[in-house]
């Protein structure tokens, strides 16, 4: 029995729990030309059969652990340490990052400019930083010079010696 490449590609799927190049590039908000230029450069794997693409659900869940699992952790410590101090905003973009959105869908959905989210991002990986720098860490300021009028005045030799 010959199978048509439609009939094979849904028989496939249906057995191994695939997903189709439009399915996986949804799953990981992509655009489909994007998703397949990441896929072209070896990014993404994935198997070909016959004149499609398949691509395994963990593959791609290990995709977006590569790529914004770094996220997601400073987004776990950052709300699960006081010392933090977040905004209202930044706990927000923190627990959309644990939901495995990406900062573009942050930015949507909170109708703020992309850089915004990205901006909010970077001042919660420095607020993390500070609130987990070790005290031994931290070097102290230099002393803070005194005015001369404040110092022991300074002996000058006498004059009266030739």
């Amino acid at each position: 029995m010959v199978l048509r490449s439609d009939e094979l590609h849904r028989n496939l799927q249906h057995l191994n729990g695939m997903l189709t190049t439009h399915e996986a590039a949804k799953q990981l908000d992509l655009s489909y030309w994007h998703f397949m230029h990441l896929v072209e450069a070896g990014r993404i794997p994935g198997v070909r059969v016959v004149d499609r693409w398949l691509f395994s659900p963990d593959d791609l869940s290990e995709y977006r652990r590569s790529k914004y699992g770094k996220l997601e952790d400073l987004a776990h410590t950052a709300l699960n340490d006081p010392a933090v101090e977040l905004t209202e905003k930044q706990e927000t973009i923190c627990r959309y990052l644990l939901n495995n959105e990406r900062p573009s869908e942050i930015a949507r959905k909170l109708q703020q400019s992309r850089q915004a989210v990205h901006s909010q991002i970077s001042l919660i990986r420095e607020k993390v930083s500070r609130a987990l720098a070790t005290p031994e860490s931290i070097t102290p300021p230099p002393p803070r010079r005194t005015s001369r009028s404040k110092r022991e005045p300074i002996p000058l030799p006498s004059k009266g010696r030739a």
